[in-house]
């Protein structure tokens, strides 16, 4: 591997501890209960148009959407709930990175549990983060083009990309979980191997 890959994944395991998975647990409990006990009703209660199977109707649950479906979700935001919907916005910056580094931490606890200390696997390390850039830049492009078109203006190149990078994170979201399926594969079957050879741990 690269040098700084190799430092990046360096780095990256040392953070993976169960105490920093247990602050990514907390932070991602905290914003839920931000948005459920509280933004989640507001708009229920001002603009219920706006909830779909009591989930706000917003552009990162609807990948590669065109620019007028962009819109057309736009148009369910009532002038009382811009303000709503732009801290929902804010807070999906938070849940990604706490779920990526949540995955990573337990990918990092299986890796030492299967002394992995080189080779390709460390990689596994890094593919949470993989959706992250799409999730950022579909959540500034939906802050941007919600703030204009209150102001009447249009751009369907824009909200045409903010639907790629939509679909982009969902990719990236394939690729963690297929990740931790590997690894936490890899770890029952070394698992179950040690404890039948009488060695449960490392």
């Amino acid at each position: 591997m690269g040098t700084t890959l190799t430092l990046l994944l360096d780095h990256l395991e040392r953070r993976a501890t169960w105490r920093t998975a247990a602050l990514a647990l907390g932070g991602i409990v905290a914003v839920n209960v931000v948005m459920a006990g509280y933004v989640v009703p507001a708009i229920a209660e001002r603009r219920p148009e706006a909830i779909v199977d009591g989930f706000p109707v917003m552009l990162d649950l609807a990948p590669v959407s065109s620019a007028e479906e962009v819109y057309r979700i736009f148009d369910l935001y009532s002038p009382d709930i811009v303000g709503l919907v732009r801290l929902l916005y804010t807070l999906d910056f938070l849940i990604p990175l706490f779920f990526a580094v949540l995955v990573s931490c337990l990918i990092g606890a299986m890796l030492r549990y299967l002394a992995v200390k080189e080779g390709p696997w460390r990689v596994t390390l890094l593919l949470p983060f993989c959706g992250l850039p799409f999730d950022y830049v579909e959540n500034a492009l939906s802050l941007f083009l919600l703030g204009q078109y209150q102001d009447g203006h249009v751009f369907p190149v824009v909200a045409r990309v903010a639907g790629v990078a939509t679909a982009a994170k969902f990719l990236g979201l394939f690729c963690a979980g297929v990740a931790l399926v590997a690894v936490l594969a890899r770890t029952t079957t070394t698992f179950l191997a040690r404890r039948a050879a009488g060695r449960p741990r490392a």
